[in-house]
């Protein structure tokens, strides 16, 4: 608790110097209307007021959904006054130089006693680029969330008959429903998908953010996902609560993590999912066998590894379509790939696809890229294929722009 205050605090602060430094560059302009000046203040003790929220509140299970919107906004407004600083500390930099220059070079004092005005063009910068990025931010937060859109994809596997009809899968991911907080919006998720009379629908992980409690207000809606052979999902890292500080090396404390499990294994059970850790199984669809794997959270450095390959695909059935459930994308070239038994597609998720990017026809972009090498979408290498689902929820910043909720529906038939 202390350490969360001392964190806090020190944000704060530097928050606080951020706004004074912003201040000093455009007072001269805020200071003529009176109404702007009081609303940049007003701006920065609001933000004080409610940085300090998650701080002094010990019991995070779930925000109301005003807040939710009100710490976006927060995010928002924070971000676009670093991107406002970039061009004016580019501005003080030249000042400087420019005020050393005439200090050491020019004897005769200016009128103004060596002081250096400040470049009218990185001032103007400076707003455009903070009113560019405010409204996009904000746009993503009422409209982009909950835009949701559908990805349509066709694979052919060599595994897959050549007489049988295609086989449609749905794959949802990422719901974090903790940040959610919108019974009316997810119910419209849920009619997409059904419309799509789907074979299969799997979920690839992050169901909440950190505790069981946030998914309980959403189970009968998730329960009316219908598909012609089944739902199956797999655990995500954040559905573990491995981030709410539980010591697991006590042992009330791994009976609070095992609890929170078990609860989250009752949730997927009463929502209609078969929810696989590190097992499988082999459905028949028309005569034709699928092997349906799915591991717990696997990631590459800091995440949990809790899936084990091997487990899951023992036993599986040989020379037939495997698709893997998944939630990390780095397991793929870690693990997938170089197992010893082919499997032919894995979905994960966990990326978001940074919910921030540019995607137009085939152009996609997000920084996420600079994290992941797999990101979003479709990804092949020999006769396996990856793909990344953007994800349906969001956390962190409410909001989406340029990479939207994915819905993915794929359509698997005969190469």
């Amino acid at each position: 608790m202390i350490e969360k205050i001392i964190f806090f605090t020190v944000l704060i602060l530097f928050l606080i110097v951020l706004d004074f430094y912003i201040w000093s560059a455009f007072k001269v302009n805020i200071s003529s209307h009176p109404f702007l000046k009081y609303v940049f203040w007003l701006v920065t003790l609001l933000t004080v007021v409610f940085m300090y929220y998650p701080a002094i509140n010990t019991n995070m299970t779930l925000y109301p959904g005003y807040m939710v919107i009100i710490f976006g906004f927060m995010f928002t407004i924070i971000l676009t006054k670093f991107i406002m600083a970039v061009p004016l500390i580019i501005d003080d930099i030249i000042r400087l130089f420019r005020y050393l220059y005439q200090l050491i070079f020019v004897t005769q004092s200016t009128p103004n006693g060596h002081a250096i005005s400040r470049f009218e063009f990185l001032k103007n910068t400076a707003l455009t680029l903070g009113a560019i990025l405010l409204s996009v931010l904000s746009y993503g937060i009422l409209v982009g969330r909950y835009n949701f859109k559908k990805h349509f994809v066709t694979l052919g596997l060599e595994s897959y008959p050549k007489s049988r009809k295609p086989l449609r899968i749905i794959q949802i991911s990422d719901l974090h429903l903790g940040s959610f907080q919108n019974k009316e919006q997810l119910s419209k998720a849920v009619k997409l998908v059904n419309e799509e009379a789907p074979d299969f629908i799997f979920f690839t992980g992050d169901l909440v953010n950190n505790y069981p409690s946030e998914a309980s207000p959403y189970v009968s809606i998730l329960s009316h996902l219908t598909a012609k052979h089944g739902k199956f999902a797999v655990l995500g890292n954040h559905d573990y609560s491995d981030y709410i500080g539980l010591d697991t090396s006590t042992p009330e404390g791994q009976k609070k993590w095992n609890d929170n499990l078990n609860e989250i294994k009752d949730i997927f059970k009463t929502s209609g999912f078969d929810l696989l850790l590190n097992e499988h199984r082999t459905v028949s669809v028309s005569g034709v066998e699928i092997n349906i794997v799915g591991v717990e959270n696997w990631g590459e450095g800091r995440f949990s590894k809790y899936g084990d390959l091997d487990k899951a695909m023992a036993n599986t059935k040989k020379n037939v379509p495997t698709f893997l459930l998944s939630h990390d994308p780095t397991h793929w070239h870690h693990k997938v790939l170089s197992h010893p038994q082919h499997i032919d597609l894995q979905m994960a998720g966990h990326t978001h696809g940074m919910q921030f990017g540019i995607e137009v026809d085939q152009f996609k972009w997000s920084p996420a890229k600079w994290r992941y090498k797999h990101w979003a979408g479709l990804y092949q290498k020999g006769k396996s294929y990856l793909y990344v689902n953007r994800g349906i929820g969001h956390i962190g910043y409410p909001g989406r722009v340029g990479i939207m909720p994915e819905i993915t529906v794929v359509d698997i038939q005969s190469a």
